[in-house]
This record gives structure tokens, C-alpha cells and sequence, in this order.
């Protein structure tokens, strides 16, 4: 939820391509701790990047960085046995995406629950709320200007 560009804006902000080697920086890293070293793995991180970036330039960097963060623990794949960039791709799509809506989902029903018990009116001590409103009935009834407009307010 931090207030972080999307990968688009790193580019706007940076320059075009901006966005690739951000990528890239995160899954060379990758593969620098796996036991693959292979040049041809190596040369095919290059092309995932651009497709890879291509496909999440909605996604905000914090998003990125959490997902690029929890892959490098381990918790979507085991690359660092052998490395595979296409897999990367994969646990984004298949894992990351519908962990990430279901916790957007709890963030957003946990602010829509404050919300409601914001509203949630709580009468003054030595009230409930239908004694405070008698209170204040019979002094708009009296004359008392500020006690009609608590009674009239939703």
C-alpha cells in the first residue's frame, strides 16, 4: 500500500528501459546466487527481462520488491539449485498474484471495517443513546438552538 511509482512511471521518471534494468538487476541477482552458470541461461535473462517488465508495468515497485524479496527466500521456488528465469515469471502469474489480491482484500476490509466503527456513535457518559436523545428532544423543544441542530444532523 506504500505510495511507490508503478513500473511505467520508472520509466517516465528515468528514462525508457529504466524499468528493464531494474528487472534485471533483481533477477541477475538470482542467478548469481544459484548454482546455474551457464552462458546461455545467462543470456536468456536479457530477453525475460523485457517481456517480464512488459507484462508488470502497472505494478508498483513496492509490489516488485516484496515479490522479488519472498522469491529470493524461497517461498515460491527453489532456483538456487538450478535457474530457470521463465520460472520467475511463473511463481509472479500463478503465486504471487493471488496472494497479493488476497491480502489487498484484507487491507481493504480491514479500512472499510474502521471505517464503520468511526461512524459508530458512542453517547456522552451517563447516557445511553435513548436518553441522550430524549435530553436533547426536550431541550429543542425548549428553545435550545444547538440540541435542535444535534437532532436534525444524520
Amino acid at each position: 500500500m506504500a505510495d511507490c511509482p508503478s513500473l511505467m512511471q520508472y520509466d517516465a521518471l528515468y528514462g525508457y528501459g529504466s524499468s528493464e534494468y531494474w528487472i534485471d538487476i533483481q533477477v541477475s541477482g538470482i542467478f548469481g546466487a544459484s548454482n546455474s552458470k551457464e552462458k546461455g541461461v545467462a543470456d536468456g535473462i536479457r530477453i525475460f527481462c523485457q517481456s517480464f517488465a512488459s507484462q508488470v508495468k502497472a505494478y508498483k515497485l513496492s509490489e516488485l520488491m516484496l515479490f522479488f524479496a519472498r522469491y529470493k527466500a524461497g517461498k515460491y521456488d527453489n532456483s538456487f539449485a538450478s535457474f530457470d528465469a521463465r520460472r520467475i515469471g511463473n511463481a509472479f502469474f500463478k503465486e504471487f498474484y493471488s496472494e497479493r489480491n488476497y491480502e489487498l482484500d484484507a487491507i481493504n476490509r480491514k479500512r472499510v471495517q474502521d471505517e464503520i466503527e468511526n461512524r459508530k456513535f458512542i453517547p456522552p457518559e451517563g447516557y445511553s443513546s435513548l436518553t441522550l436523545y430524549n435530553e436533547l428532544k426536550r431541550r429543542a423543544e425548549s428553545g435550545d438552538e444547538e440540541a435542535r441542530k444535534m437532532l436534525m444532523s444524520p
